[in-house]
């Protein structure tokens, strides 16, 4: 078996149950929406959708390419829409793209965990009315930036007999909005862990039971993932020609696979509500009825 077919086959091990996953938790959800009605499950709603996109554009942009060979009805399909069509340069662009609403909502999502701690009677119905709005702006803008800027063209490999979508810019160029943003966002979503814990720790235990403290270490997780990416998304830039680039290349797709599929592992792992309404769905466990407690419904 080729090097690139286990890849392919340890990718989709992890991603296919992640993704069914995901389903799954999106139909508690939706279903129990009046326990699963904070701010926090319309943010996971919407980064959920977007992970799921973000995953279909690097599985036909990257995976699946990354198994072509000559000769192929793959390879017809690729040099199609690359010679006669702009999807090529629209995954491409989707590819930053949703690098950009990733860390965005992750950022926000660390924001609204803060937020909330500081004063949930007013903002918490604050975040939920206007929630929307923010998520649609988090989605547009930065196409101002990747749908002018990325073009690609296919290339062959000859050493991997493959091929795969390259642009003609640079990587200094490709990345140059690219890597300060991550750099500013994972610094603001990380700021906003660490005091979201700090204020958790110096509550009183009996309050600190009544606060959603399993969603903030969701949070807090999910931005270690972040800053692991940004690190090699920096490292990967400045050493572009050295043969240490290579790994930090070959490291970066996992770890933005990490990004994208983890949240519903942390909530299952995190949130007693969602594994008793899984397993209740499952038929792993008998329907019991959970007792409701004003901002600690979701633990």
């Amino acid at each position: 078996m080729s090097p690139a077919w286990s890849i392919f086959l340890i990718f989709l091990f992890y991603s296919v149950p992640s993704v069914i996953l995901y389903f799954i938790t999106f139909f508690v959800v939706l279903k129990n929406r009046k326990l699963f009605n904070s701010s926090f499950f319309q943010l996971f709603l919407f980064d959920g959708f977007m992970n799921i996109y973000t995953f279909l554009v690097g599985f036909v942009q990257v995976r699946l390419m990354s198994i072509t060979r000559t000769g192929t009805l793959l390879t017809s399909f690729y040099l199609y829409i690359g010679t006669y069509t702009s999807l090529s340069n629209f995954l491409t662009a989707m590819t930053f793209h949703m690098a950009y609403v990733q860390y965005a909502t992750t950022a926000l999502i660390s924001l609204n965990r803060f937020s909330v701690l500081l004063k949930y009677t007013w903002i918490e119905p604050a975040w939920k009315h206007y929630t929307w709005l923010l998520m649609l702006t988090i989605y547009i803008i930065p196409a101002f930036n990747t749908l002018r800027n990325y073009e690609t063209e296919i290339m062959y490999l000859n050493e991997t007999d493959s091929y795969k979508y390259e642009s003609p810019m640079p990587s200094s160029a490709v990345f140059k909005y690219l890597i300060p943003f991550m750099v500013i966002t994972t610094i603001i979503s990380a700021t906003l862990n660490i005091a979201s814990l700090s204020i958790v720790r110096s509550m009183k235990a009996q309050l600190r039971q009544k606060v959603e403290t399993n969603l903030i270490i969701i949070m807090s997780l999910t931005c270690l993932v972040q800053i692991l990416g940004t690190v090699l998304s920096v490292a990967i830039v400045w050493t572009v020609g050295l043969p240490i680039c290579r790994v930090f290349a070959f490291i970066l797709p996992f770890v933005s696979d990490g990004l994208t599929l983890i949240q519903p592992w942390l909530l299952l792992g995190f949130s007693q509500a969602i594994r008793e309404k899984i397993s209740v769905m499952l038929g792993l466990k008998m329907k019991t009825s959970i007792l409701f407690v004003p901002r600690s419904n979701t633990l």
